[in-house]
């Protein structure tokens, strides 16, 4: 809730601010005018959790384009292979974040890594498909979910 009083507050100053107007009508307006705005950016809570966790999120981005890169490589070796030794997997992992952005992280960056995708989303666990063993057990490891939790403040696993 705090964040929807915000934006109505910066909403109505930056009316007053703008307009140079106080009166009654202007007053009217503002108000109206600020409560629509705020009535339509209803999804600036979750914003607020982006900014909140913004400094440890970037933070996160290196790891991740890391590991996406670290991915791809393991992915370019079992396709020029001649023996193609895939050896696909479904996998559930650990997903015990309560919030709805390290949720969706979290199963973000799982679809981000080559070799894994999420395919569903259970309250708990994620439903993943893995190209190999391999990639299924280093998510099973944890170290993906524990970066997430870092972030969020959370354990996730």
């Amino acid at each position: 809730m705090p964040a929807r009083v915000s934006v109505f507050a910066t909403c109505l100053v930056l009316w007053f601010l703008l307009s140079g107007h106080f009166g009654v009508a202007d007053l009217v307006m503002a108000v109206f005018a600020s409560a629509v705005v705020t009535a339509l950016n209803r999804d600036l809570e979750q914003l607020s959790e982006v900014f909140r966790h913004g400094w440890r999120l970037l933070a996160y981005v290196p790891w991740i384009l890391r590991e996406i890169w670290l991915a791809n490589l393991q992915v370019v070796k079992l396709v020029l292979d001649p023996r193609l030794p895939i050896d696909p997997v479904l996998v559930r992992v650990p997903a015990r974040f309560s919030s709805d952005l390290a949720r969706t992280v979290f199963a973000n960056s799982i679809t981000l890594t080559p070799g894994t995708i999420t395919i569903e989303a259970g309250p708990d666990e994620f439903l993943v498909h893995a190209l190999t063993r391999a990639a299924a057990e280093d998510l099973l490891a944890g170290a993906m979910a524990r970066r997430v939790g870092r972030v969020f403040g959370e354990s996730g696993a």
